[in-house]
């Protein structure tokens, strides 16, 4: 029997890179999880995780250029 799974499932060990890789953003920006500034990392977190990086360098590497980019602008 086939299950079906939406595109976008996350598997327990793609939590568990998203959870590490948002808990130290969360930790180097000071902010708390389910405040705005954890959304704000969070959404190009799952973005970026969902175009392709899987690994946590790949993840991390990814949000703080994003970040540094906006910052700068």
């Amino acid at each position: 029997m086939q299950r079906y799974l939406p595109l976008k499932a996350f598997y327990p060990e793609d939590l568990d890179v998203l959870k590490r890789v948002f808990d130290l953003l969360c930790h180097e920006r000071g902010c708390q999880p389910g405040s705005p500034d954890a959304e704000a990392t969070a959404l190009p977190l799952v973005n970026m995780f969902e175009g392709g990086r899987r690994t946590e360098k790949e993840l991390l590497d990814a949000v703080r250029t994003t970040q540094a980019y906006r910052r700068a602008s």
